[in-house]
Parts: structure tokens; C-alpha cells; sequence
């Protein structure tokens, strides 16, 4: 059992897991007990008595090591549990928090990146409480009573969940890609694929949309791809192959990131309104791509909605 107070904003702990872990117990250690309630209250309207609070990090008990506990004079517990992956919710383990939390008043509370509830604790007993990174972020934003110290690792820990990427639980299934498409776009439309320079970092996404004179007016779904060291030459696919007789005679065989395409819809107007500090227009995918979701994409009449 390790007290909180020995431990810096960002832990002294070599996974960052643990480390982000330490980093909120720190928050709710400044923030006090009516703080920690209203936090709780907000993440699925636990409401817990006005005692005082004592915070434990990385907790061993006989079933389970588990990261964190709140705890107010054994009226009741809550046993926190937090991941920075998504869908790494572990059986096991959770089979030995349930088995500690053995009174009416212990909780069990999961925080991951997940953009939905994790399906394993959709099962299971009550007393199990979740949320994510995000959420957590928002809540203690609009709790933030903007006092030092507390307003400032509010704001530091905000930093450090964006920059684990956690602040980022859009599912894959409703992430649109966005890419530049002058030569694209076009090649898209009438061969049903996309080709580009190999080994380009991505996000996985199911749609890809094109940003094309001074707009986004196609939507595509991803069948197949992004797959990398593809020599167009050696594809079994007739559009390709039409493509390169048509268009690329000259192929060089050259290995491209590949992307099959199914075209959703040809009619988007999403017009670019982005400008930058000067005034003039500025261009609207800057570096290999761009992402949004569907839901906006669909809403939306310019790049600003996005």
C-alpha cells in the first residue's frame, strides 16, 4: 500500500498506465471530498457520505492488485481500475475485484478509452460502474473550481491525457479519413481504389472522404486497406489493372499504401472556410491526413463543422 502524498502529479511508476492513475488520485487528493463526490455523482450518480477521504494507490489485496482506492472510514470503498487500451478489460481480474469488493458499500469503478460501456461489463453484477478518459477530463473541468493548485493540474492532466491519446474514443467504425485529393479523388470515383506514398501513418478508419477543389464532396467506405509494400503491377484486381494501362503506363512498380474502395456518396458540399491567423484561406489538409466522424461529416456544410 502506497499513500498517495509520496507520489508526484505523474507517479513514480515505470507503466503509464499506473502513471496516469497516479496523476487523477493526485487531482482528487487536492480536490478534496466534497470535490471527489461530485465527480462521482456526475460519472453514474454514486453519491457518497460527507466523511473524509483517504486515497490509496496501487492496492494489494488477497484476489486482485488493483490501481487505486477511495475509501471514507469504512462506510465505503471504491476500487478504481483503469486502462489505457481499449477493449483490455481482463476476466480474471475482474473476477477478483468483484470477489474483494464483499461489502454493500464497495464499488468497482473502470475508467478506459473506450468509446461505448466495455461488452464484459454489460454482464455483470451491480456495484460496477464505468467511464472513460474523455469524460473524466470533461467532468473535472466543469468542477473546477479554478483555485491553485487544483486548477493547474487540471489543466497539466488534460495535457497528459491528450498526449497518451486519450482524449481520442472515436470508434474506429465511425472515423472518416481524410485525404487530399486532386489526382485521388478522380482516380477513386472510376477505378474504386486509392494509392499513395508507402507506409503513410494512419488511424484506422471505415470511410475515406476526399478534400478536392476547395471542398469534400465524395464519401467512400474502406473494404480492404490500408495495406502497405503494394506493387499496383501485381494486384488481381481488374480496375487496377484498367487503371494502369489507362492512366499509369508507365508504371515504375513502385510500392504504394493501398486502399479498395466502395463509393457511399458523390454529392457531400462541404465547403472550406478555413483562414488562417492572416486572414487568407488556408489549406485544409496539412500533413498526410485528416479525421472526423461520420456524424459530422454528414451535418456538415464547411471544413469547420469537421
Amino acid at each position: 500500500m502506497s499513500k498517495i502524498e509520496n507520489h508526484s502529479i505523474f507517479g513514480h511508476y515505470n507503466q503509464v498506465e499506473n502513471r496516469v492513475t497516479a496523476a487523477l488520485l493526485q487531482i482528487l487528493k487536492i480536490g478534496g471530498t466534497a470535490f471527489i463526490g461530485n465527480l462521482f455523482e456526475q460519472i453514474d450518480e454514486i453519491e457518497f457520505p460527507s466523511s473524509e477521504i483517504n486515497i490509496v494507490t496501487q492496492e494489494k489485496e488477497i484476489h486482485n492488485v488493483y490501481d487505486g482506492v477511495l475509501e471514507c472510514s469504512f462506510s465505503f470503498r471504491v476500487l478504481v481500475e483503469c486502462k489505457i487500451q481499449l477493449e483490455k478489460i481482463n476476466k480474471k481480474q475482474l473476477e477478483g475485484l468483484i470477489k474483494n469488493a464483499i461489502n454493500p458499500t464497495d464499488y468497482i469503478l473502470f475508467i478506459t478509452p473506450d468509446n461505448s460501456k466495455p461488452s464484459i461489463l454489460s454482464h455483470s453484477s451491480c456495484g460496477i460502474y464505468w467511464t472513460n478518459w474523455k469524460r473524466i477530463n470533461e467532468i473535472l473541468k466543469e468542477i473546477n473550481t479554478l483555485q491553485e493548485p487544483l486548477n493547474f493540474l487540471i489543466n497539466e492532466f488534460e495535457k497528459y491525457l491528450d498526449f497518451l491519446k486519450l482524449l481520442d474514443v472515436v470508434s474506429p467504425d465511425q472515423r472518416v479519413q481524410i485525404v487530399a485529393g486532386s489526382y485521388g479523388e478522380p482516380t477513386a470515383l472510376k477505378y474504386g481504389f486509392y494509392a499513395c506514398q508507402n507506409h503513410r501513418p494512419f488511424k484506422e478508419s471505415k470511410y475515406l472522404a476526399f478534400y478536392n477543389k476547395q471542398g469534400i464532396h465524395t464519401l467512400f467506405e474502406i473494404i480492404e486497406g490500408p495495406s502497405n509494400n503494394c506493387d499496383l503491377s501485381k494486384i488481381d484486381n481488374e480496375n487496377i489493372k484498367d487503371y494502369l494501362n489507362t492512366d499509369e503506363p508507365n508504371f515504375k512498380n513502385d510500392k504504394r499504401q493501398l486502399y479498395l474502395l466502395n463509393l457511399v456518396n458523390k454529392d457531400l458540399i462541404i465547403k472550406h472556410n478555413g483562414k488562417n491567423k492572416n486572414g487568407k484561406r488556408s489549406a485544409f489538409t496539412m500533413g498526410p491526413f485528416r479525421y472526423t466522424t461520420i456524424e459530422k461529416l454528414l451535418k456538415a456544410k464547411t471544413t469547420s463543422e469537421l
